[in-house]
């Protein structure tokens, strides 16, 4: 395996496919499946991405740095303070040899970073590709630590993206989604394909952008909501009469609705949602 002490393979060039290819043939690594990493190469997309964060916030964080071909953008963008965040213990050491002097970067798990220990006063933002199978825990702790955050651009799994920005009243609103809408709201904003990504994934993707409201939630308060909504949409096709006899609610609470008993989870609309929470949230 090639020593990531030495000077990194394609320190400043852009990181097309040949090159990452290259690379990751010397240095005796590839895509880590258990990581679900697919590289993004198009450096098109990548301007496309960067341009959607706004500068001049109070820090930045990327999750999931992979190789650096956003974080190179992030740099070249004069984005700071710039912490970057990974799971992998070989991209970690890859970021360290190409961005030690210009970014914090960290062995972190994306979906459980504090985002207070960032804040100094001024809001900040967040980035990144996010690995498809943590993409919902990241984002669900993302809007937990929002009252940190002035907002995300995410770049998810498309079917994933567009059940992020849905709308109440919706097939594709859920948990996610619904926690979303409660501190900010959701933008999709362009498809990615998978000839983009080295690897291809068997997917298409899209970018995301949260804009995020000044809120005065707490994390618990914003955790107790996200589990209420869980429960609403874990039986999608089962009325609210009978999701609440399986998760143990007391029915009582429905008959302060006209007509919802019988409904299901995505009949529902957003301010009822929201009293429901709070009638549940008595009872916890």
């Amino acid at each position: 395996m090639a020593a990531f002490g030495q000077p990194f393979l394609f320190a400043g060039a852009v990181l097309n496919l040949a090159e990452i290819r290259k690379y990751l043939a010397k240095a005796g690594i590839r895509a880590d499946r258990k990581f679900s990493q697919n590289f993004l190469f198009n450096d098109d997309v990548l301007h496309r991405i960067i341009d959607l964060v706004p500068s001049g916030k109070g820090f930045y964080v990327e999750i999931g740095g992979g190789l650096g071909s956003l974080t190179e953008k992030a740099v070249q963008k004069k984005l700071a303070p710039f912490t970057v965040a990974d799971l992998d213990e070989n991209m970690v050491k890859i970021l360290k040899s190409r961005f030690s002097d210009e970014a914090d970067i960290v062995f972190k798990d994306g979906s459980k970073i504090d985002f207070s220990q960032y804040y100094q006063g001024v809001k900040g933002f967040v980035f990144g590709n996010l690995p498809y199978q943590v993409s919902s825990l990241i984002m669900m702790n993302t809007c937990f630590e929002s009252r940190y955050l002035d907002g995300a651009v995410f770049l998810l799994q498309k079917e994933v993206a567009q059940k992020f920005a849905a709308a109440p009243k919706t097939r594709d609103f859920g948990p996610v989604a619904a926690l979303i809408r409660l501190v900010g709201h959701a933008d999709y904003v362009f498809k990615v394909p998978p000839e983009d990504f080295y690897p291809a994934p068997k997917v298409e993707s899209a970018v995301l952008k949260v804009t995020f409201n000044d809120h005065s939630f707490t994390k618990e308060e914003l955790v107790s909501f996200a589990d209420t909504v869980r429960i609403l949409f874990s039986n999608r096709r089962k009325t609210l009469q009978n999701v609440f006899k399986i998760n143990c609610i007391d029915s009582e609470i429905l008959n302060d609705f006209s007509d919802i008993a019988m409904k299901r989870a995505e009949e529902l609309d957003w301010e009822t949602i929201l009293e429901i929470n709070e009638k549940i949230g008595r009872q916890k």
